[in-house]
């Protein structure tokens, strides 16, 4: 057989394959194609890291506007929440109205959120972000604010705001 005759035999075309089997032209390969399943999970991953940011830490309440702030970045501190009815929130944890237990349980919890290495790394150890309703008096209020700085000694109390227009 002649060189030219062997370079177009299909018989002897060279091929890749991963097992030792030869394949046969219509036969299905079994192997799987990862590829697809890591661009899928890789979108899935930036999906899911986009919308921790944009979803709020805390209980939703309305906050009050303002023009005049500061934009500080997050340092993960706990989320203390009072809403018009004078409840306590402990990020999402409803510890019900404020009361000396309740105040107790928040120092808990906070205390607890201090320790976390995500709180300690960005730097919210010793802080709070308080978060109060638009229409909540300041009698609600005040028992929080007077626990975080005198039975605390909190270092600092970030109050949360919604910016005007928005």
């Amino acid at each position: 057989m002649s060189g030219a005759a062997r370079k177009g035999d299909s018989k002897h075309k060279r091929r890749w394959r991963l097992s030792g089997k030869p394949a046969a032209i219509d036969h299905v390969r079994n192997d799987i194609n990862v590829t697809p399943l890591v661009d899928v999970m890789l979108v899935l991953l930036i999906i899911f890291m986009l919308m921790t940011l944009v979803m709020g830490r805390g209980h939703e309440v309305k906050l009050p506007n303002a023009k005049n702030y500061s934009e500080e970045k997050d340092r993960q501190q706990p989320v203390v929440t009072v809403d018009t009815e004078g409840n306590l929130f402990v990020e999402k944890n409803k510890l019900g109205a404020v009361t000396a237990s309740t105040l107790l349980e928040m120092r808990n919890q906070i205390e607890t959120h201090w320790k976390s290495p995500v709180t300690i790394e960005a730097g919210g150890a010793g802080r709070v972000f308080l978060k109060a309703q638009n229409d909540a008096t300041y009698d609600k209020i005040y028992p929080v604010l007077q626990y975080l700085n005198r039975e605390m000694n909190v270092a600092a109390v970030d109050i949360a705001i919604a910016k005007e227009g928005k």
